[in-house]
């Protein structure tokens, strides 16, 4: 690409440049001024510690504009980035009550319920806890069958399988394996 003296972003070092490209996409993809695009562009790129940063402002104006289903979701969205970034101890303090807070929100979401279940498993698997990943994978897939959810049901039996891994049981690991793939096998 030729530089142009008119392009303002010219001069930008690296780093400002991905942001100025975040923004813009983030943008585009979910409307003007949704609170927290960016920091989902972020999270979709692993850019984990400007992930934390961007999320934990939009958070702030979720708690001043949006209402609590919105709230509840921009803090799924900022533990997932702690979790990428290495701060489970923070992550799990903001994923412990969303799972009761998705179902009693005065229309419960149970998928919101099911997917913080799934991160709070995430987040104790990397913290080398596989036995409580396993108590919320489990929570997770009943969910998830409740709600006849095969994709979903697998992809749960995937994260059974690495807990079982970490334990160190082969035998659960193939079982859980095993049922992921029975229900990805098309009918």
């Amino acid at each position: 690409m030729r530089a142009n003296s008119d392009d303002p972003d010219r001069d930008l070092p690296p780093a400002a440049v991905r942001r100025a490209l975040d923004r813009h996409l983030s943008g585009a993809a979910a409307g003007e001024g949704e609170v927290g695009a960016e920091g989902l562009a972020l999270l979709e790129r692993e850019r984990w510690a400007e992930a934390v940063e961007t999320l934990e402002e939009a958070l702030r104006l979720a708690e001043r504009e949006g209402g609590a289903h919105r709230v509840l979701a921009v803090r799924h969205d900022l533990a997932l980035a702690l979790i990428g970034s290495g701060d489970l101890d923070r992550a799990i303090g903001l994923l412990g009550p969303l799972p009761d807070e998705f179902a009693a929100l005065p229309e419960p979401d149970e998928h919101g319920r099911a997917r913080a279940l799934e991160s709070l498993g995430d987040a104790y698997l990397r913290a080398n806890r596989p036995v409580a990943a396993l108590n919320f994978f489990g929570q997770a897939l009943e969910i998830l069958r409740r709600l006849d959810d095969p994709g979903g049901q697998a992809a749960m039996f995937v994260r059974i399988a690495d807990a079982a891994r970490l334990r160190g049981d082969g035998a659960a690991e193939r079982a859980a394996l095993d049922r992921a793939a029975e229900l990805t096998r098309p009918a």
